[in-house]
């Protein structure tokens, strides 16, 4: 099992495919990082890919829930790339892991080749926002009540929250997807005494003010239909990284490498090409 001592703990990883080096951030906080496999395995032909959890998530060792930050992700991030041996890596963050991939930009860019952010956004200020999408697609009073309930106690308990209010995060949500989903939460090492901790640290969370330190290539992803990170909030870091550009996937929520997969891996090779 690959392990990687970084700073104070250790961090669980594996490495897939041949190219330039990309660290993938996962979401959450509070879950791992096999959602992402295998769909991203396919860009193992032009990206060396490193999966990994987070501090104290996954297979990663446990530690302290107050020693968990953005700022501490970051920087586990960049020891982790050190212990790679590589002098940069590209990073795609989705979700909260956009959160920990700003982070990274603003305090290691040197090490920092591409940046892809997924379904992400520079603050968490919008919640009226969210409410009005949510009421506009009127979810059932299940998943409404879950939506807004406290984070479980117990992972099993957490589990069957994630099932009941993922319709939210899809445009279409097929019985083929919810299969899917659930089986993807099915697999995953929850932790939620951590996903508390992630609520906590999006009240403050908010870098809009410092984006335009950021000028690697970035590229800005997200679905038409995401309600927890939309468009809007996609527009406001395009409007001021530099060196960004903005896709949208129409009828995609907040997963389109599940929702379109061929146009995902579509738009991103053909803007890496740019670079290759």
């Amino acid at each position: 099992m690959p392990i990687a001592k970084v700073i104070d703990t250790e961090l669980y990883y594996e490495t897939i495919g041949l190219g330039t080096p990309f660290l993938v951030m996962h979401g959450g906080l509070g879950v791992d990082h096999t959602y992402f496999r295998p769909l991203l395995d396919q860009f193992g032909d032009i990206f060396q890919i490193t999966y990994y959890d987070q501090r104290g998530h996954g297979r990663s060792k446990e530690v302290s829930v107050d020693s968990i930050n953005y700022e501490q992700l970051a920087d586990d991030a960049n020891n982790l790339r050190e212990t790679l041996g590589h002098d940069k890596m590209g990073i795609i963050g989705h979700s909260a892991g956009g959160f920990v991939a700003l982070h990274y930009a603003l305090r290691h860019q040197k090490h920092l080749s591409y940046l892809i952010l997924l379904d992400t956004a520079p603050a968490f200020k919008h919640m009226e926002e969210i409410m009005g999408i949510i009421q506009g697609r009127n979810p059932s009073p299940e998943v409404l009540a879950t939506f807004n309930a406290p984070v479980a106690d117990t992972k099993l308990e957490l589990k069957n929250q994630l099932k009941t209010m993922h319709s939210l995060y899809f445009s279409d949500y097929t019985s083929e997807i919810e299969d899917n989903i659930n089986s993807i939460i099915d697999k995953m090492i929850l932790k939620p005494e951590i996903m508390k901790r992630g609520g906590k640290l999006m009240e403050t969370y908010d870098v809009n003010s410092l984006l335009t330190k950021i000028h690697v290539p970035t590229l800005i992803l997200v679905g038409r239909d995401d309600f927890i990170c939309p468009p809007s909030q996609a527009q406001l870091m395009h409007n001021i990284i530099s060196n960004s550009e903005l896709f949208i996937f129409e009828n995609c929520g907040h997963y389109p490498f599940l929702e379109a997969p061929d146009e995902f891996f579509s738009v991103i090779r053909k803007w890496f090409k740019k670079f290759d």
